[in-house]
């Protein structure tokens, strides 16, 4: 046996001396009311009397999550409001203060809790009149349950079940006496249809005051094998997940799950419920021998079961919930569950907690399940959400629950730093912080080193924008480069902002260029980026990391600029020559021009950073021949940095070369007479070597032929489909089903001749944007040229 089941087990010989629900009866002696429009009320009341309570009251509505309905198939009731109720308070309270007390007792809170009962309303029901199962909501941060006080009277059926879990009280009324029936607000309980006369009941919300913790102290033996079996429980490794895993660490938290549900407000603990109560005294207890941090919290609970009734009533899928709220009654579209076999999967996440601020975050989030133990398992308990699948393909038929819980969550003292660490990196490098402003260096060391076991795995999930720049700075007042390094390893350089570049130079200054420079080498690797395009965004904001590093000077700073630029080029260039690949030149085309404000940042960067040959080397790549960079695609970053940067900032880019080129390249091109009229021949690079590309790449060159007839068999003339789509050809590709092989039919269609007219008047557009727009772009002055920038020595 593991020792959680030890723990549960010992925890489930906790009892507590009350029930979840309390009967009693008295005299209505003391009872004097007076109901508005009705009048005084005598018992036992009578048949004409209930019926002009009747008429005096309205159908009573329930609530269901945020809404409030009137449905007489879930209740079917009478309504007066306590507005409209009258008590003589100062003789009831003869009775009803003693009958508090009693019941307090029976729901099993300590003496040194006092119960303070609210009238919510009347409600008659007469024959026939019902209310199915539901839940009574919280009404109140202290309410604990309810009170109903059953009216003498003359009637049959009626009978109120109160349900908790697996256990059940019937209640009727007694006769010419008042009937009390108290229960917690988290049980579910129902009136049965009344079959003849009429029931009349006062209710009462059931509020607490006092602390409901006081409890009885545990037994010695039973406090003792508590306590020595947590202790146990945080000595022990976890087991593995797998076979092949070997042990992990010791867990860092107990989890326990309480019996009765709780509301955000009401969960304290001090609100606790029957065995609820005296279990968590007995943990607290515990937790104070071994000097462990213990907090309440709620818990999502969610199983995965799967089920043996394939034909759920629902088809394929069927989805099916429940809330209470108020007096809620079940929703009516809810249905019996299926039959449950095996617990397949499940996940706990914790969420509201209770106690003082600065320990909250150290249980936030996902619960391992080898941290968990319960007195009561979730699948007793009436989830708030279901979902069936049933079988699909290789699927089997599953049923996915859902359950709020209420949880006791203790852990070590002594690992809350670390506990609290893997919930909050960001609160962990804060208390780092903390400790080297204080020049406490040894003692953030130390805390610095229990977070190298799993800091790579948490520090990623820290969202705070300024989390990398009060990593570095704490990086850097460690005075110890493996330290530091642990500490920035999980970064990536889409991470690296202004504000934290500009902390790269200390730690340059402390560790050296080369230290830092292989930090941000691990950040830019491959592995830790996504396929395909550079990242846009942060490639765009470079020139701001630039100014950064180099605004103050430091020649470390413009080291690390320059490294950053040439890094990021070098991505844009092989994108770049990926996309050489792409046969469909559209596509091509669209996806160089989202790389015009990455490569604008990368110019102006160079400028920043002082690189002269790295924006000599930019340039080159995109006017040469050698590389084909399409003049559209520069004509594009032409217009991008005339849209995103001011004028007296466009000099200063360095763009002129790129601005005369593509200005010479349309000029020489408008400058070729158009496609003659039975010049049908299409220019289309066909990278695909294979006799049939071949072929077609003579077909669709030819000047003079428009048709061609292609007996191929099916295969074949599938790729020729897929080439001709892909390269976006003029061509229609039809196959004629005669004859054996079927023969492909290609015909080049008039698109061609639209394309290339849509073509030069986009040329001639571009051509006549570029000189009205020249004189931007040209540098005035010697000085233009470092006006984005700050000049530094090489």
């Amino acid at each position: 046996m593991s020792t959680l089941h030890d723990i549960s087990e010992l925890l489930t010989s906790i009892k507590a001396s009350g029930s979840f629900a309390a009967r009693r009866t008295t005299s209505a002696d003391d009872l004097h009311l007076e109901v508005k429009d009705v009048g005084g009320i005598t018992w036992p009341i009578s048949t004409a009397a209930a019926r002009r309570l009747c008429a005096a009251a309205r159908p009573a509505r329930y609530g269901l999550k945020d809404q409030t309905r009137l449905d007489p198939r879930v209740r079917n009731t009478f309504e007066i409001p306590k507005t409209r109720i009258r008590i003589d308070e100062r003789k009831w309270k003869k009775t009803f203060r003693p009958m508090l007390d009693r019941i307090r007792g029976d729901l099993g809170l300590p003496e040194g809790a006092r119960l303070r009962a609210e009238l919510h309303n009347m409600l008659v029901y007469g024959p026939g009149q019902f209310f199915v199962t539901h839940q009574d909501s919280e009404k109140g941060d202290e309410m604990i349950g309810t009170v109903v006080v059953i009216l003498p009277s003359a009637f049959t059926g009626g009978a109120m079940v109160v349900e908790h879990h697996d256990e059940r009280l019937t209640c009727r009324a007694a006769g010419g006496k008042l009937t009390f029936i108290a229960f917690y607000a988290d049980c579910h309980h129902q009136v049965r249809p009344v079959t003849a006369g009429y029931r009349v009941a006062l209710t009462y919300n059931l509020m607490v005051e006092g602390d409901t913790s006081r409890t009885t102290k545990p037994a010695t033996g039973q406090l003792d094998a508590l306590t020595q079996t947590v202790q146990r429980f945080f000595e022990t490794p976890l087991p593995p997940r797998w076979a092949h895993e070997p042990r992990r660490e010791s867990p860092d938290r107990l989890v326990y799950l309480l019996d009765h549900e709780y509301t955000r407000r009401s969960l304290a603990w001090s609100r606790l419920k029957n065995a609820d109560a005296s279990r968590a005294a007995t943990l607290r207890e515990a937790a104070r021998q071994l000097d462990c941090e213990i907090v309440l919290a709620l818990a999502d609970v969610h199983e995965s079961w799967s089920c043996e009734d394939e034909d759920f009533g629902y088809g394929r899928r069927g989805r099916w919930r429940w809330d209470y709220d108020e007096d809620a009654g079940e929703d009516a579209s809810s249905s019996e569950t299926p039959a449950l076999i095996e617990l397949l999967d499940s996940d706990i996440e914790l969420r509201h907690r209770t106690g003082s601020e600065e320990r909250l975050e150290a249980i936030a989030g996902a619960v391992d399940r080898d941290e968990v133990c319960y007195t009561k398992p979730s699948v007793e308990l009436e989830p708030f959400a279901s979902e069936h699948e049933g079988y699909m393909g290789n699927w089997g038929n599953t049923v996915d629950r859902w359950y709020h819980r209420a949880a006791v969550v203790l852990w070590p003292r002594a690992r809350t730093f670390v506990i609290r660490a893997k919930a909050a990196p960001g609160w962990a490098i804060g208390e780092l912080a903390t400790a080297l402003k204080a020049r406490e260096i040894d003692k953030a060391r130390g805390m610095a080193s229990q977070l190298g076991p799993f800091w790579s795995r948490v520090a990623p999930n820290e969202k705070r924008g300024d989390f990398l720049a009060r990593t570095l700075g704490v990086a850097g007042g460690l005075g110890n480069p493996e330290l530091a390094a642990s500490l920035l390893e999980p970064f990536t350089l889409q991470r690296l902002t202004p504000s934290a570049a500009s902390r790269l130079i200390p730690l340059a200054d402390r560790y050296g260029l080369m230290w830092c420079m292989s930090m941000l080498g691990g950040w830019a690797a491959e592995k830790r980026r996504a396929a395909g395009e550079p990242d846009a965004a942060w490639v765009t904001a470079l020139p701001g990391i630039c100014r950064g590093l180099c605004d103050g000077g430091s020649a470390q700073g413009f080291e690390l600029a320059r490294w950053l630029v040439t890094n990021e080029w070098a991505r844009v260039v092989a994108h770049v020559r990926q996309l050489r690949e792409e046969p469909h030149p559209q596509l091509a085309l669209e996806a160089l021009s989202r790389t015009s404000k990455p490569i604008l940042g990368l110019l102006e960067g160079s400028r920043i950073s002082n690189h002269p040959e790295l924006h000599t080397d930019m340039t080159r790549f995109l006017t040469s021949l050698e590389t084909d960079y399409p003049i559209r695609g520069l004509v594009h970053l032409l217009r991008t940095a005339h849209e995103t940067r001011a004028r007296e900032e466009l000099p200063g880019l360095g763009l002129a070369t790129l601005h005369r080129h593509s200005t010479q390249a349309l000029t020489t091109r408008l400058g070729i007479p158009a496609r003659e009229e039975d010049d049908w021949s299409i220019s289309a690079p066909i990278r695909c070597r294979c006799r049939l590309c071949a072929t077609l790449a003579r077909f669709v060159g030819a000047r003079d032929q428009v048709r061609l007839e292609w007996p191929l068999a099916k295969d074949r003339r599938a790729h020729v489909h897929q080439v001709i789509d892909s390269h976006n050809l003029p061509v229609t590709h039809v196959t004629r089903r005669t004859g054996r092989p079927f023969t492909l039919v290609l015909v080049k269609t008039g698109a061609l001749f639209e394309r290339e007219a849509a073509e030069r008047r986009l040329w001639q557009r571009d051509l006549e944007w570029l000189v009205r727009s020249a004189p931007t772009f040209e540098a005035r002055s010697a000085a233009v040229a470092t006006s984005v920038g700050v000049a530094g020595e090489r």
